[in-house]
């Protein structure tokens, strides 16, 4: 089975890059892309990552306040889903 694409978009490309930091000293393999034109925000950027790490990736973003946090899970036919993350 084929994993799904997972990405989590910042309010900044400076929140972005310490996310980033955050994430691989967390031990979280991310990489940094250009955000879907599908996603509003300001920052042109996203990381993605496995889906086996989402727990992980949420866990980081609590715990260094990282701020606008938006998940998203790519749907069927390429489509962006917003995931519901508390």
């Amino acid at each position: 089975m084929m994993s799904k694409k997972f990405i989590v978009v910042f309010i900044s490309t400076h929140e972005t890059m310490k996310a980033e930091r955050a994430f691989k000293e967390g031990g979280v393999k991310v990489r940094t892309t250009t955000r879907p034109r599908t996603i509003d925000s300001n920052c042109q950027l996203a990381l993605t990552f496995k889906d086996d790490e989402l727990d992980k990736i949420v866990a980081i973003t609590k715990k260094q306040s990282l701020s606008g946090a938006g998940f998203f899970r790519q749907g069927e036919g390429g489509l962006w889903e917003r995931l519901d993350i508390p």
